[in-house]
């Protein structure tokens, strides 16, 4: 079992935030998600016009990652480096503002559902 850290999150949850953080506009063109499907692009044909750019971020920012030399989680397990990667696309895909109002409501309902209120961390 896995130690639990803040909010029952774990080192890998927590780790897989920060490089999402840092990643989520990883090579980006200056275009939007609207661009690139009215436009027909690459881009949105790859990911079939759903978060295009933030698939096309997760993706690359993986490529690059995985290189040998720039792979740190070449000591972890298939396990830990599969839950590493799904935390850090859902991450990134997360900033899809097309779902923000959907992300954010999910998001209070699990707070309450925890117990969690504003006001515990106002001070």
């Amino acid at each position: 079992m896995r130690a639990k850290l803040l909010y029952g999150l774990e080192i890998i949850d927590l780790v897989s935030l920060i490089i999402a953080s840092s990643c989520h506009d990883y090579d980006h063109d200056g275009m939007n998600n609207a661009y690139h499907v009215n436009a027909m692009t690459t881009r949105a044909i790859r990911y079939h016009d759903e978060a295009v750019q933030e698939n096309y971020h997760a993706a690359e920012s993986l490529t690059v990652l995985l290189k040998p030399e720039n792979n740190f989680l070449e000591n972890l397990g298939k396990e830990d480096i599969k839950i590493f990667r799904k935390r850090m696309v859902g991450f990134i895909l997360a900033t899809d503002m097309a779902k923000h109002m959907e992300d954010l409501t999910s998001f209070k309902n699990k707070c309450e559902i925890k117990g969690m209120s504003k006001s515990e961390n106002n001070e």
